[in-house]
């Protein structure tokens, strides 16, 4: 009785490595893949927050400024002597001298 041996095919062992290496590498591409999409989507997030913050803070500029035009006009109404004078008879009763202040009835 003779035992015949089992011839391997040389190329065999290679081309399983060559698969073998395929799929890992296509395995380590999605993998790969996948961490990219979930930080490109979390970098998207945080770009539509900051545009969100960007336009509130850019809306309270315009306010601020239209509030300190109007600020500053007030500032150079009340340093003239008629709006002085005005506010002086309106706010505090006073009367130039001579005179004569008229109140109705209550």
């Amino acid at each position: 009785m003779t035992v015949k041996k089992k011839t391997q095919n040389p190329s065999r062992p290679a081309a399983k490595k060559k698969t073998l290496r395929k799929r890992l590498l296509v395995g380590v591409s999605l993998i790969a893949l996948c961490c990219a999409a979930r930080v490109g989507w979390q970098i998207w997030q945080q770009s539509v927050e900051l545009d969100r913050q960007i336009a509130e803070l850019n809306q309270r500029k315009a306010q601020l400024t239209t509030e300190q035009k109007s600020l500053q006009l007030e500032i150079a109404r009340l340093n003239t002597p008629s709006y002085i004078e005005q506010l002086a008879r309106e706010q505090l009763g006073l009367v130039r001298h001579g005179e004569i202040i008229i109140a109705p009835k209550k």
